[in-house]
């Protein structure tokens, strides 16, 4: 070891001791190649040993019970132990253990193993992704829901053959889950459970096609509008960013982005550096959600905004991704980060507001492109809409234009 750790060889022994600390060296090197500073490392490697101490309470012996499905569930079991006993950050080096002995092929990788939970789900994805041609993520949404239900009327993993089942359980699924949700939810949630159970039956799973049974709530078009804010909001959360430091720098960045383009938070977070033509003045944004470039005019704002987070905020990293977190491993940020940035500034702005996040300021800039009278068609072709009526909902949220074009009553 050429960094000692813990100055004391008595304190290091004792995180070297149990079932956990056979692979503190193991541990110590991958948080050392990821960046990590001395006082984190300790942290880290002092989580361990409160969770090794716990597993062998516990009579667990073997490395191999965090994998799978039981490790998630024994996680989910200390976690709530650490509650219990107000030890709140206890667990947070264990994700990053458990990592370091997946890469050094200590244990299983999670990532290797299939996303499903169950048998009966393997070949729906694959019928989701072939026959469907549904993007990953929204594969991962049907799954969510798929093996809820598959959860609730009983079904265990690796059993050959479905628990029998009918509408009523159907029914009592989509009562137990659907009420806390509006109707959008609702419907997506239907939507999903008849798909699944098409697929059952269309595949000889099973002997009745229960997916006409099941009726989606009724949904009226613009019965909901999205919420905006008035551009002068938009101001204030730009201005709420401290700009002298790394992490504000870089919150600017996403910022700027959000509100500029109306970007949602994985167009923002997936962003790398040849995406930016600074030659030609351009940037590309890789949309996941249809799968298609676009190349949108580089704003001055934004480039100098960008510009001056490469060059006094990112930490140095071979990774092509523009947004890194700003502490080790320096990882690309994910859009749960970027949601993060928006909900913070949006509270450090002073602003009261029921719902938050990065489709609040995308409502808002294509409220703010109609107010000013930009073309619908264009509207949508940069927040990257395939139907038109995706943008066609901002024109009932631009009050002011409404009210230029009312009629005057005859009489009054």
């Amino acid at each position: 070891m050429t960094n000692k750790i813990f100055p004391i060889a008595a304190v290091e022994a004792k995180h070297r001791k149990g079932l956990l600390g056979t692979h503190f060296d193991c541990f110590v090197d991958w948080m050392q190649r990821h960046g990590y500073s001395h006082h984190s490392m300790r942290f880290n490697i002092q989580c361990v040993t409160h969770f090794g101490k716990y597993l062998e309470q516990r009579g667990i012996c073997s490395i191999r019970q965090l994998e799978g499905a039981s490790g998630k569930e024994l996680l989910a079991t200390y976690r709530d132990h650490l509650k219990s006993h107000e030890h709140w950050r206890r667990d947070a080096g264990l994700k990053l253990y458990i990592q370091a002995l997946e890469e050094a092929g200590m244990i299983a990788s999670s990532s290797s193993r299939d996303l499903s939970l169950f048998h009966e789900t393997q070949q729906y994805i694959t019928f989701l992704k072939n026959q469907k041609g549904l993007h990953e993520r929204t594969i991962q949404y049907h799954l969510y829901w798929v093996e809820k239900f598959l959860c609730f009327i009983g079904y265990q993993e690796g059993t050959s053959s479905l628990p029998t089942f009918g509408i009523a359980d159907i029914d009592r699924f989509i009562e137990q889950g659907a009420f806390r949700f509006k109707r959008t939810t609702q419907q997506h949630l239907t939507g999903v459970l008849r798909s699944f159970l098409r697929f059952l039956y269309q595949s000889g799973r099973v002997s009745n096609d229960l997916a006409p049974l099941i009726i989606s709530p009724r949904r009226y078009r613009f019965d909901t509008l999205p919420r905006v804010l008035d551009w002068e909001e938009v101001q204030k959360i730009l201005n709420s960013v401290d700009r002298s430091t790394a992490s504000g720098r870089q919150h600017y960045a996403i910022l700027i982005l959000l509100t500029t383009y109306g970007l949602r938070a994985g167009e923002v977070a997936n962003l790398k550096l040849e995406d930016i033509d600074w030659r030609k003045e351009t940037i590309c944004i890789a949309s996941r959600k249809t799968g298609r470039d676009l190349w949108l005019p580089l704003i001055p704002q934004v480039g100098q905004a960008i510009l001056d987070y490469l060059k006094h905020g990112r930490p140095g990293s071979k990774d092509r991704h523009i947004f890194l977190l700003t502490r080790a491993p320096w990882t690309p940020l994910n859009r749960h980060n970027v949601a993060y940035v928006a909900d913070r500034h949006i509270e450090l702005s002073g602003l009261d507001l029921p719902r938050r996040g990065p489709h609040l300021l995308r409502h808002s800039f294509a409220t703010h492109l109609i107010r000013k009278g930009v073309p619908l068609k264009q509207i949508g072709d940069m927040l990257g809409h395939r139907d038109p009526d995706s943008t066609h909902i901002y024109t009932q949220t631009a009050i002011e234009q409404l009210r230029e074009v009312a009629l005057d009553v005859p009489g009054r």
